[in-house]
C-alpha cells in the first residue's frame, strides 16, 4: 500500500553509503540527497560568498548565492560589509538584478522602497498609506552569519554552528601563504569571473580539483604542446609532490614538495619564469619579507587547495563551485592578482586565460571529464564508487593530517569523510 501523501520522508542514511574507502552512485544523483546538501551544507554551514576587493569602496555591492538563495553583499557608508537577502520586504521582488556595481542606496524596482546599503529602510512611497510600517521589520534581511579571513568573505544562513575559524581549521595557513606572495600580503579579485556551466553534480568538481591521478590522462594533448603549466606536468607515480586531508573536508596538492627539490630556481609555479623578467617583484618581496622568507616564499609558491564545500584555493587561481542541481554546477574562476605586483599579475592574467578562459586548455578537458562522470554515474550498475588508492601507504601526524602521494585518493577521502559528518549531524541516520 502506498504511503499518504502527506507522510514525512525517511532520513538518508549516511553512513551506508559514504563509506571509507567507496561511494554509493546515489550520491551524485539522488534529488532528496541534493536538497539535504543544500540545507546541510550550503545554506546551514560556512559558504565562500566574495572577496574584499570586490567591494572595495562605500556602496559597492555583488549579487551571489548562497546554496539557492540569493543574497546582496555590500559595503556601507562606513565600511562595513553586508549580506542581505535579494528580496523586498513589501512584496518579495528581487531588489538587485545587477551581477556587481555600485549604488548609493537600493531601489525595489516593483513599488519604489528604497533600502541603505546596510539594508535599512530609507522610504517608501506614501508611507502613510501603510498600516503599521514602523512596527514591523522593514529592512532587507540580513543573513545569519558573516565573516571574514585573509579578505575571504563567508556566509551561512544558520544562526548556530561553528564560527569561521573553526570551520576553516588549518586551511587559514593556504590563506595565508596565497597572500603571502603579494609584498603586502594581500590580493584582489578584481579580474571578473569566468563562468561555465558544468553539466555534472559538484562534488564530481570538488574531487577533481584536487586529484594528482588524472591529468596523464585527461589532459594529455595540453601535457603534449605546452610546457608552461609545470603543476600539471608534474603528476606522475614518481612525483616527491604530497597530497593532505587536513581534516573538515580541506585538502590539497602541495606541489611546494616538489619545487623545493630544486631550491635554486624560483617561480617553478608560473612555468618556470626567469627571475630577471620579474624583477620589480623580486626586490618588493625581498623588501618586505628579507632576503631568505622571500625566496622561500617564491619557491613554494601558491597553494592548491580545496576548502570545503565551495573554493579552491588553486595556485594562482580561485574556483568557486555553485550547485545548481543534482547534475549541473556553475564553475566560477577568475585570476588573483597580487597588490604590489603588476610583473607578476601580467603574467597571472594571461595563464588564467589559457588555463580556465572560454577557449582554456584544462576547463574544456575537465568539463568533458565530468560530463561523462555523470552520465556513468546515471547507469545502476555497478552501484558503488571506489576511492581506494594510496590507502595503504597513507601517512597520519600527531595532529591528525593525513599524506600521501600525489596520484593517491586521499584527498578524495578526506572530502567524503567530513561530508558524512556534516551530513549525518542534522538529520542523518
Amino acid at each position: 500500500m502506498n504511503a499518504p501523501l502527506s507522510a514525512t520522508p525517511r532520513p538518508i542514511a549516511y553512513p551506508s553509503l559514504v563509506e571509507d574507502q567507496r561511494i554509493h552512485g546515489s550520491v551524485y544523483t539522488d534529488p532528496a540527497i541534493f536538497a539535504d546538501e543544500i540545507d546541510r551544507i550550503f545554506s546551514r554551514g560556512w559558504v565562500f560568498l566574495a572577496h574584499e576587493s570586490e567591494i572595495p569602496n562605500p556602496g559597492d555591492f555583488v549579487t551571489r548565492k548562497l546554496g539557492l538563495q540569493s543574497v546582496i553583499v555590500t559595503r556601507d557608508a562606513a565600511g562595513g560589509f553586508h549580506s542581505l537577502y535579494n528580496r523586498c520586504p513589501h512584496r518579495g521582488a528581487v531588489v538587485c538584478q545587477a551581477e556587481a556595481g555600485h549604488r548609493r542606496s537600493l531601489t525595489c524596482p516593483y513599488h519604489g522602497w528604497t533600502f541603505a546599503m546596510d539594508g535599512a529602510l530609507m522610504g517608501v512611497p506614501a508611507p502613510g498609506a501603510y498600516e503599521g510600517l514602523s512596527a514591523q521589520p522593514a529592512g532587507l534581511a540580513p543573513i545569519a552569519r558573516l565573516d571574514s579571513y585573509g579578505g575571504f568573505i563567508f556566509g551561512s544562513l544558520g544562526a548556530d554552528g561553528p564560527n569561521l575559524t573553526t570551520h576553516l581549521g588549518k586551511a587559514v595557513e593556504w590563506i595565508d601563504q596565497l597572500c603571502g606572495l603579494s609584498p603586502t600580503g594581500r590580493i584582489r579579485l578584481s579580474a571578473g569571473w569566468m563562468k561555465h556551466k558544468m553539466r555534472c553534480n559538484w562534488k564530481m568538481i570538488v574531487e577533481n580539483q584536487v586529484d594528482g591521478y588524472h591529468a596523464p590522462m585527461v589532459h594529455g594533448s595540453l601535457l603534449a604542446a605546452n610546457e608552461t603549466f609545470a603543476s600539471v606536468r608534474d603528476r606522475k607515480d614518481s612525483s616527491p609532490t604530497r597530497v593532505h586531508d587536513v581534516g573538515l573536508g580541506h585538502t590539497d596538492i602541495d606541489h611546494a614538495t616538489d619545487y623545493r627539490t630544486t631550491p635554486d630556481r624560483l617561480f617553478r609555479w608560473t612555468g618556470g619564469v626567469p627571475e630577471a623578467k620579474l624583477p620589480n617583484y623580486v626586490a618588493a618581496m625581498r623588501e618586505s619579507y628579507g632576503e631568505a622568507d622571500a625566496r622561500r616564499r617564491l619557491i613554494d609558491g601558491p597553494p592548491h587547495s580545496m576548502l570545503f564545500p565551495n573554493i579552491s584555493l588553486a595556485e594562482m587561481n580561485i574556483m568557486v563551485i555553485q550547485p545548481i542541481s543534482p547534475t549541473e554546477t556553475i564553475h566560477y574562476s577568475t585570476p588573483v592578482l597580487l597588490e604590489g605586483a603588476e610583473e607578476m599579475n601580467a603574467r597571472t592574467m594571461r595563464r588564467c586565460e589559457g588555463a580556465l578562459g572560454p577557449a582554456g586548455f584544462l576547463i574544456a578537458d575537465d568539463a568533458e571529464i565530468a560530463e561523462l562522470n555523470q552520465l556513468g554515474v546515471a547507469n545502476l550498475e555497478p552501484e558503488w564508487i571506489l576511492l581506494n588508492r594510496g590507502l595503504a601507504s597513507e601517512v597520519v601526524d600527531a595532529e591528525g593530517v593525513r599524506t600521501a602521494g600525489l596520484m593517491d585518493e586521499t584527498s578524495q577521502r578526506g572530502f567524503w569523510r567530513h561530508y558524512r559528518d556534516v551530513m549525518s549531524a542534522v538529520g542523518g541516520a
